[in-house]
């Protein structure tokens, strides 16, 4: 599919179901809607929360709008199965394409029109680590039936999110793959900018043009092992060695990490922030980008680290499907002693910045930007196209 002949499509819609909004799924839909006019693909999203502008903004060039939902853990039944159906009522779709999995999913698929049920699709955004007890072997096993049940397809952003969402009985040749996908755009910068950028930031966080500065930009949830960054800050501290962590996130561990950053007296090694929402200037500043998170679908934050040319020390729980192949990712086991992540990421900090060309030519190369990203979405939208892996078919 061509920009050329994008438009030649007829009109198609697509009703999107998230609950939340400030994470991974909307940061996907949002650069999916961006391309979306080219495509002849109207977005409508149903969620929870309250969107930002630039969210509402990016449906709204598609076409679409944004519902939201009442939540029936705080009202009722029938006021959440009302505030469903409104989009429903006003809109004919061709697709829904839901972005919450298992049992949850079930009480979208069954308020759907029959032949939308022909239609839905469980999009697979995060995988999940091994169940321990036989209870949660058995709700995992459950949701998953569910998952491949409903979905028309085994749809994700990459291997470890499909085989967690839908289990090992799904094959790699069955796997529809959407890479999570950054506009370059926002990547891309001078010499002069990058470094006017590095100096702000570290004007505003306090740190020297010498301090080796490590960013952890993800929610605050045991997920993503902020636990282990101050394990190893703590170490760091008590060997002497002066490196910096700054976390930039939110969630529902914020007041824990606080209160162990406060309890190891680690504050002079470990600065916490809320999100931000210019990450690039977060990138210039920084010298690596650290990920030891105990499992991920395909974290963007990778993607993003190498297209602004930061190297990036990540977990060996971590696809490699997220590897551009510039030599700026780092594999640690969580099993290595401290040690070997602080000489990871000393390593890393020293690696020489590649050639922007060259980062964003290999970002497009493994379908990651918007563009390229969105031309296989619409392909799987418009049925042209039922299977595709990360890093098989560039």
């Amino acid at each position: 599919m061509s920009e050329m002949d994008a438009t030649s499509y007829s009109p198609m819609r697509v009703l999107h179901i998230m609950s939340g909004f400030g994470g991974g799924i909307s940061s996907f839909i949002m650069n999916k809607a961006k391309e979306m006019s080219k495509f002849n693909i109207i977005f409508d999203v149903v969620t929870y929360d309250e969107c930002s502008p630039a969210f509402i903004e990016a449906i709204g060039t598609t076409g679409g709008s944004v519902y939201l939902l009442s939540n029936p853990k705080t009202t009722n039944w029938k006021t959440f199965k009302e505030s469903f159906k409104k989009p429903l009522q006003d809109h004919e779709y061709d697709l829904v394409q839901c972005h919450i999995d298992g049992y949850r999913a079930l009480a979208y698929y069954f308020l759907l029109p029959a032949h939308l049920k022909k239609c839905f699709y469980i999009h697979a955004h995060q995988s999940y680590s091994p169940p321990t007890s036989l209870f949660e072997q058995l709700k995992t096993k459950f949701d998953q039936l569910i998952n491949r049940s409903l979905s028309n397809s085994y749809l994700g952003c990459g291997y470890d999110a499909i085989k967690g969402v839908y289990g090992n009985a799904v094959s790699v040749n069955e796997m529809m793959m959407i890479p999570n996908s950054i506009d370059p755009k926002r990547f891309s910068m001078t010499s002069d900018e990058r470094q006017q950028l590095r100096k702000a930031f570290r004007e505003q966080f306090g740190y020297t043009e010498t301090d080796l500065v490590v960013v952890q930009a993800s929610r605050f949830e045991a997920v993503k092992n902020h636990q282990f960054t101050l394990k190893l800050a703590s170490y760091l501290k008590q060997e002497g060695i002066k490196m910096q962590f700054i976390f930039f996130g939110h969630g529902n561990l914020e007041e824990a990490i606080r209160r162990e950053i406060s309890e190891n007296q680690l504050e002079d090694y470990v600065q916490l922030h809320d999100y931000e929402k210019q990450i690039e200037r977060v990138y210039a500043g920084a010298d690596v980008v650290f990920l030891p998170s105990l499992y991920e679908g395909l974290p963007t934050v990778v993607v993003e680290s190498q297209a602004a040319g930061i190297p990036v020390v990540m977990s060996d729980t971590i696809t490699d499907e997220v590897d551009l192949d510039l030599g700026m990712v780092k594999v640690v086991s969580l099993e290595a002693p401290l040690i070997e992540w602080y000489t990871a990421i000393q390593e890393m900090a020293q690696a020489d910045l590649l050639p922007q060309d060259e980062r964003i030519n290999h970002l497009a190369y493994n379908n990651f930007t918007n563009r390229a990203s969105a031309v296989i979405y619409a392909q799987f939208i418009h049925g042209e196209r039922n299977h595709y892996l990360i890093k098989e078919d560039n």
